[in-house]
Formats: C-alpha cells, sequence, structure tokens
C-alpha cells in the first residue's frame, strides 16, 4: 500500500500540471497537546478520521475517480475507506466502487445532538446510477454489489432509492435503504431545508424504521444575522420502542478573522455539557483550540488542528 501511495503522489504531479486532468489532494487531523486528564499526546484523531484524500477529474468534469485512505497516522497505510470511478452522460451519472455517497443526503450545519444530526448517506460497494436534474428533481439508484458473489434477487431487495428536489429555496430529499430480506432493517429518509430567509436557513429531518419501531427527528437552523456572530440550534427526539431527546446551541463569534471565541451547551436525557472554546487559526492549515466545559466534573484540554489541501 505504501508504493501504491507514492504512486498516486506521482500520479497528482503529473495531473497538476497537465490541462487535462485536475487533483487534489488533502490530509487532515489533530494533534492533542493537553487532553482532559492533563496528558499530553501525539495521537492520531482516529474513528475513520486523519484523511488522506486523493481525486481526479478530466478537463470537461465528465470522468473522474477519488479514494481515501482513513486513520492514515496510525503508520499503516492500508485502510481504504472509500473509493470510486465515476462517469457523467446526457442524462445520468454512474458511479461505481466502495461507495460513501451523500447525493441524497441532508444534515444540520453542525450536527451537534445525539440522535439525528443527518440522514444516511449510501455506503459501501455498489453501482449507482442517479439521473441528472430536470427542473431540480433527480432520482438515484444503487445497487449493492458486493465482493461477495450474491443473487441478483438478493442485490434488488437490498437497494438504495433516493430522490432529490432542489430549486430556489427548497432543497429536499427521501432514500429508502431497502431491506426486503429483513423488513426491520429498512430505512426511510427524509429532510427538507429552506433557505428563503437568507440568514436563517431551517432544516428539518426524518429517519424511520418501521417494522424495527424506531424513528427519529430533528430541526435545525444556522443564524448569521448579525456581523461577526454565527448561532447553532438543533433539538432532536427519537420515539417508538424508546424515547429520547436532545438541544443543542453554540453561538461563535469571530473577534478577528483568525481568532473566534465559543460558546455552547447540549441537554437531554444522556445528560448534559456546557463549554467555551477560543478558537486560533494561528497558521494556514492549522487552528490552535482550547476548550474548557463542565459535564458534572470540570475539564479542559487543548489540540491542534490541520488541514492541508492541494
Amino acid at each position: 500500500m505504501k508504493k501504491l501511495i507514492v504512486l498516486l503522489l506521482a500520479f497528482a504531479m503529473v495531473g497538476a500540471v497537465s490541462a487535462q486532468v485536475t487533483t487534489a489532494i488533502t490530509l487532515k487531523g489533530n494533534v492533542t497537546i493537553v487532553d482532559q486528564a492533563g496528558n499530553s499526546v501525539f495521537a492520531p484523531k482516529g474513528n475513520g478520521y486523519d484523511l488522506f484524500v486523493l481525486s481526479a477529474k478530466n478537463k470537461d468534469g465528465t470522468l473522474g475517480f477519488a479514494l481515501t485512505d482513513q486513520n492514515v497516522l496510525d503508520g499503516s497505510f492500508d485502510t481504504l475507506r472509500d473509493w470510486n470511478v465515476w462517469g457523467t452522460g446526457k442524462f445520468a451519472k454512474v458511479i461505481a466502487g466502495n461507495l460513501r455517497n451523500a447525493d441524497f443526503r441532508l444534515g444540520h450545519a453542525y450536527q451537534g445532538t445525539d440522535y439525528l444530526g443527518a440522514t444516511d448517506r449510501i455506503t459501501g460497494y455498489g453501482l449507482l446510477v442517479e439521473t441528472l436534474p430536470v427542473n431540480g428533481l433527480s432520482f438515484g439508484v444503487n445497487l449493492p454489489i458486493g465482493t461477495t458473489a450474491d443473487t441478483f434477487v438478493n442485490v434488488l431487495q437490498n437497494a438504495d432509492i433516493g430522490a432529490k428536489y432542489a430549486k430556489d429555496a427548497i432543497t429536499a430529499i427521501a432514500m429508502v435503504n431497502l431491506d426486503l430480506v429483513a423488513p426491520a432493517a429498512t430505512i426511510i429518509n427524509a429532510g427538507v431545508k429552506y433557505t428563503g430567509i437568507k440568514t436563517l436557513p431551517i432544516t428539518v429531518l426524518f429517519k424511520g424504521q418501521v417494522n424495527a419501531n424506531d424513528y427519529r427527528a430533528s430541526v435545525g437552523t444556522d443564524f448569521t444575522g448579525v456581523d461577526k456572530l454565527d448561532l447553532y440550534v438543533e433539538a432532536d427526539a427519537k420515539f417508538g420502542a424508546a424515547f429520547g431527546y436532545s438541544v443543542f446551541a453554540e453561538g461563535d463569534y469571530a473577534v478577528t478573522d483568525k481568532l473566534t471565541g465559543i460558546v455552547g451547551g447540549k441537554y437531554g436525557d444522556a445528560g448534559y455539557d456546557v463549554y467555551a472554546e477560543i478558537d486560533y487559526a494561528c497558521l494556514p492549515g492549522f487552528t490552535g483550540i482550547g476548550v474548557v466545559g463542565f459535564d458534572g466534573a470540570f475539564y479542559a484540554a487543548l489540540k491542534a488542528y490541520y488541514e492541508v489541501s492541494l
């Protein structure tokens, strides 16, 4: 895999000087300077982050590929999270590979609540066919064809079916992750985002598993009506077989172009957390973050986040 990474880097360098190919490389993660226990450690974020991303497309933007290696800083260079190749024609786009696709997905700006920060994305090996938008409306069907042979009937019974409408001030999605073999695993996703009020976009989300009696809904907004101040507010709940709720709010104030002060909190059936944070963009690609908070006990931490894209 290390040899593959070297080859991909070489390809990216060649593509960067070519008029026919557009490339992109991204590396991001964080370093814990002082954790909540008062310790210092250089540790990757993990959990699918610390990403190395490579993508390329032709001059016309009709053909391309992308791949992501996750937890790249653990030194293994062998955890390929997702990859895909794609081509676009006059009426449709075809995407094939180990997918992590969000074309039929909606999420809140911050995703700070416990039960529904975003609807599902299409994941795993598959062949995804999407129609190009007509009057803002598009459709998609993903056939989850895996690396182990399975009957085509089973593939159809586990297909992902999506629809999206994006026009003027409204974006709406609906996606069903079918599982007709085990109907309780079928998931229905839906969401609407309204941006007609420029400083107050509103997003409403729903996710349900009917046979499993598990339903989740949420509403959130990102208020930008005051100069230099952003206010995030979300509320969600799960209901059916079990009940739970979560409310989240955060205010970000840009003191300068590089310095941002943050105050936030979350409250719900799982407990509470209040915090204050200072973000300082000390260098291009690097942001130092200091946070103090209380979730039943006081805590503090200092981290350096980095994100470099070329």
